[in-house]
């Protein structure tokens, strides 16, 4: 299977879309509810918006900085009328990877369905479908001064590059997270490689208070990390080694594309968080000295064009 169109090597500056539509159904980990979502190709500088069709009006939100909503357990965006989409960072990752600029997401819910957990799926079926490029040169958000965020032992800070790069570190008490460093470039094939397939995670003593604050009422066993004690709950273990530590690489994919903007810059965090991410990332549109938005060109290195990737990932 021809999973990455051979253009893409020698076309990144250019904006792109999917080939043709592509559905999911699920459930939103959080609010428990049955959900569809459709992806339809969009055209040139349109941007990734997505369509609340359970709502008749003001239902458009954009993936903008105008439009990030700070929120503890999920990436949420909100529109200036109020109306949000949710949980949205794990789809954010995998058009981030792929380099998707124009799209169309019709869901009718609140939030996107959760999938396994990770972004396996959504990478997945847009491989199968393929990407279109378009006529029009790409825009990238280009860091220029350090910018950082700290709360307590939890910090987080972007410096400038000509590429996008993470060294995320965590500190769990629970022994089996534990503590863990991992360095990633960000490209296609290292998301496909090392990230796409890591999946959200919980300690299953914290179940309970999540859920009387009314999140994680649709998390199960099938698209949730379960740790009790030094005991993976989940028969099938993990997925890979450090995958706690992958799956806040993922997340950072995700949230830092919430901008719209493939951004460059590298990232150092310790115990980062959608909320800590989002605030980053408002503090970076805050001082147009931080930052410039440029041209797309010879920034991102080609990625080579290889059958069969995410076959070969085992996600049993």
């Amino acid at each position: 299977m021809n999973i990455i169109n051979s253009q893409i090597v020698n076309e990144k500056l250019y904006q792109s879309t999917i080939n043709s539509p592509i559905s999911f159904n699920g459930v939103g980990i959080h609010s428990g509810k049955a959900v569809n979502m459709t992806i339809f190709p969009a055209d040139n500088d349109f941007g990734i918006v997505f369509k609340r069709i359970d709502l008749d009006t003001n239902n458009y939100i954009r993936v903008i900085p105008e439009n990030i909503y700070l929120s503890k357990y999920c990436s949420k965006l909100k529109n200036k009328h109020g109306v949000c989409v949710g949980t949205v960072e794990h789809l954010l990752a995998t058009l981030h990877s792929f380099h998707i600029n124009n799209v169309l997401i019709e869901i009718n819910s609140s939030e996107l369905p959760a999938m396994d957990g990770s972004s396996y799926e959504f990478t997945k079926r847009l491989m199968e479908v393929g990407i279109q490029i378009q006529k029009k040169t790409k825009k990238v958000l280009k860091i220029l001064k350090k910018v950082s965020v700290k709360e307590g032992v939890r910090s987080i800070k972007v410096l400038p590059s000509n590429h996008l790069s993470f060294s995320i570190k965590i500190n769990f008490s629970n022994n089996l997270i534990g503590k863990h460093q991992y360095d990633y470039t960000h490209n296609t094939q290292n998301f496909i490689d090392e990230i796409c397939y890591a999946r959200t995670f919980c300690i299953s003593k914290d179940v309970l208070k999540l859920r009387a604050a009314g999140y994680g009422l649709g998390g199960n066993l099938n698209n949730v990390i379960v740790v009790e004690d030094n005991k993976i709950l989940n028969d099938t273990g993990l997925r890979c080694d450090k995958e706690f530590v992958k799956h806040k690489i993922l997340d950072c994919i995700g949230d830092f594309y919430m901008s719209g903007l493939p951004l460059l810059g590298s990232i150092y965090a310790t115990q980062p968080g959608h909320e800590l991410n989002g605030k980053l990332l408002k503090k970076i549109f805050q001082d147009k000295d931080n930052y410039k938005i440029l041209e797309f060109n010879s920034y991102y290195m080609p990625i080579p064009h290889q059958e069969n990737i995410i076959n070969n990932i085992n996600v049993a």
